[in-house]
């Protein structure tokens, strides 16, 4: 059940008789942004006006919250309309101590519907973070100079996506700035990500430079394979790497890296242990700050290739102990393969009984199939997951009880079958499995079950639901809660696949997916193979338990 009811009837009818818009650019862009401020004004100039006359903060906050329950509404496909009402929120929530949260939220939703707005609205959120940490005292300091931090990492992505390297710096050198002050345990971590900026930007430099000794001289094939190595192992981006290659001479140039431009998720089976191999041997010559991005693509090809031999053979092992020792040398460089395309860098299983808000933790160490599994097959081949075969009803628990507010992120291959395979997640008092390929044929991605209803007959089926076996998949995933209230948020390679706002129990799984321990997040597969890479939770608010704690 969407939550229409939070907002008046007159209004909700006004707002949802606007026109659909699509994004745009330039001017219609501009026409857009100031029809959407118009239409604001008319719904809620008045309210502005009487809220501003008063030195309460809880009306600024109870009217932010009205503005961020309204762009929530279906109008969520109207994006002018939902930058202004939630940037109007931020604006009104943002300007008290008790509305940040708000604040923060507001512009964490306008990321996911309009990600153009992904720039402006990390700066919001790194700007409140440091109002609450500059106000911050005693033990509390800690704590929000943590938030702080992962706010400024955030916008280090943010501007490495936008070609800022140097705004990324300075983002980065303020992070850790923090981190130095609070005595954070992330102070390695943040000065290796300097000192791998640092490689960045001295590889574009030589860049520049091979490309001036190109345009004088376009035969001098040692500036040529030059070029194609910064691209491809200073900058670990091998199709730009692709675009260069006309007039090299290197044959292993020439053989593998239009196969790496393709993606570990679209290399064949052989293929994938010779480039493996190559990788491995650019880890282990490359420089300090290239060696993990290295190392990380020859793990990503030997898990691809056991994902693909089932044969338990000399090359399976010979793949198996490779895998082992590429991982060690991961973990000589501080565990890091670097950030992935969700960006965010996640730590290591933590100790203790409890992860606290504020950090990326990765959940996959922590599943034993010999203990967790279910119902199917699931086999850990490497630092991954995998269902090898498929079979009906599969499930296995990750052994983690998240209590509050939560993120998830995790990157998949579909390895065989078109049927449909999920995350089950804890909501409140209830839990749901979020749906890749649900239904005959792959029909839609979405919730199972709302209402008792599967993902192709609720309101949260996203069309088509099809993937592409062998590729590669980055999922997001948001609960937030509200008393008995709750909102799912998903996206799919960073594309919306919706937003579900309603009551806790309207929320259940099919009964063949129930887990033994209520509340668990899991992994379900019905049908189908499949591989996890990686899938990693960060609390908001609240805190999750471990089933089986670590010993600090």
């Amino acid at each position: 059940m969407v939550r229409t009811a939070l907002l008046p009837g007159v209004l909700f009818a006004f707002v949802m008789a606007l026109p659909v818009v699509a994004p745009a650019a330039g001017a219609e862009q501009s026409a857009e942004a100031a029809e959407a401020a118009q239409v604001f004004e008319s719904l809620f100039g008045a309210d502005v006006a009487r809220v501003a006359k008063t030195r309460d903060a809880k009306d600024d906050i109870d009217l932010a919250k009205r503005f961020l329950d309204t762009a929530r509404q279906d109008a969520a496909n109207k994006p002018a309309l939902v930058a202004v009402l939630c940037e109007k929120a931020a604006d009104l929530a943002g300007s008290h101590a008790d509305g940040a949260a708000t604040a923060i939220e507001a512009m964490e939703f306008l990321v996911l519907q309009v990600p153009a707005k992904a720039g402006a609205c990390t700066e919001r959120v790194v700007e409140i973070r440091e109002g609450q940490y500059n106000r911050a005292r005693g033990a509390a300091k800690a704590e929000a100079g943590e938030s702080l931090i992962d706010a400024l990492l955030s916008l280090v992505d943010v501007k490495l996506d936008a070609d800022d390297p140097s705004g990324a710096a300075v983002a980065c050198r303020r992070a850790q700035a923090i981190a130095r002050a609070i005595r954070s345990e992330r102070c390695d971590q943040i000065d290796a990500r300097l000192k791998q900026m640092a490689g960045l930007m001295k590889a574009a430099r030589e860049i520049e430079n091979m490309k001036v000794l190109l345009a004088r001289d376009p035969a001098n094939v040692a500036a040529r394979e030059k070029l194609v190595r910064l691209y491809l192992v200073d900058l670990d981006d091998p199709a730009a790497a692709a675009k260069h290659l006309e007039g090299v001479k290197d044959p292993s140039l020439k053989k593998y890296v239009p196969a790496a431009a393709k993606g570990a998720e679209a290399a064949p089976e052989l293929a994938c242990l010779e480039l493996a191999e190559w990788y491995r041997g650019f880890g282990e010559a490359a420089e300090k700050g290239a060696k993990a991005a290295m190392f990380a693509r020859a793990k990503a090809y030997y898990e691809r290739f056991l994902s693909l031999h089932e044969t338990d053979d000399l090359g399976r092992t010979a793949a198996t102990v490779a895998l082992k020792k590429v991982e060690a040398e991961l973990e000589e460089l501080g565990g890091a393969a670097p950030p992935t395309r969700a960006g965010t860098k996640a730590t290591p299983a933590v100790a203790g009984g409890t992860i606290k808000p504020g950090k990326w933790v990765d959940l996959l160490p922590l599943v034993d199939p010999a203990q967790d599994a279910v119902a199917g097959t699931w086999q850990r081949r490497g630092s991954a997951i995998v269902v090898p075969t498929a079979k009906p009803n599969g499930r296995i628990t990750v052994p983690v009880l998240p209590q509050g507010n939560y993120e998830l992120q995790g990157r998949f291959v579909r390895t065989a079958g078109n049927t449909g395979f999920g995350i089950i997640l804890p909501v409140g008092s209830s839990s749901v499995s979020l749906q890749f390929s649900g239904g005959s044929g792959g029909a839609a991605h979405g919730l199972s079950r709302v209402n008792r209803q599967s993902e192709t007959r609720n309101e949260t089926g996203f069309r088509p639901g099809t993937l592409q076996n062998g590729r590669e998949y980055a999922v997001h995933a948001r609960v937030l809660l509200t008393h008995d209230l709750a909102e799912v948020t998903a996206t799919l390679d960073g594309k919306k696949l919706f937003v579900w706002q309603g009551s806790q129990s309207a929320l259940s799984l099919y009964p063949l997916w129930t887990l033994p321990q209520q509340g668990c997040l899991g992994l379900v597969a019905g049908n189908t193979a499949v591989t996890w890479h990686d899938l990693r939770l960060k609390m908001l608010s609240g805190e999750a338990r471990l089933l089986r704690p670590k010993d600090k």
